[in-house]
């Protein structure tokens, strides 16, 4: 019995986390008196089309319902000329 409780609780944990929405919000590049106010963003895949990036934009990841997906949004977290961070809703 004791196990069959513990699934459950795995399980709904498991629920939970799946449901939330990671979101990737653009603050804008580092360096303000570079000028630039849009970023290109090239997808990881080829069939995949560049997106414009502006800040004050939030990006949702995920798959295919997602706009970037976590790889993507890994790459522009970890890149260094514009800021990015992460927020969940």
């Amino acid at each position: 019995m004791a196990d069959s409780k513990k699934s459950n609780e795995t399980n709904d944990t498991t629920t939970s986390k799946s449901t939330t929405t990671t979101k990737i919000e653009v603050v804008g590049p580092v360096d303000t008196a570079s000028g630039a106010n849009i970023l290109r963003f090239n997808r990881d895949a080829k069939t995949k089309e560049p997106i414009d990036i502006v800040p004050g934009q939030v990006l949702t990841v995920g798959g295919n319902s997602g706009d970037i997906t976590k790889a993507e949004a890994e790459r522009l977290l970890s890149y260094n000329r514009w800021e990015f961070k992460e927020v969940e809703e």
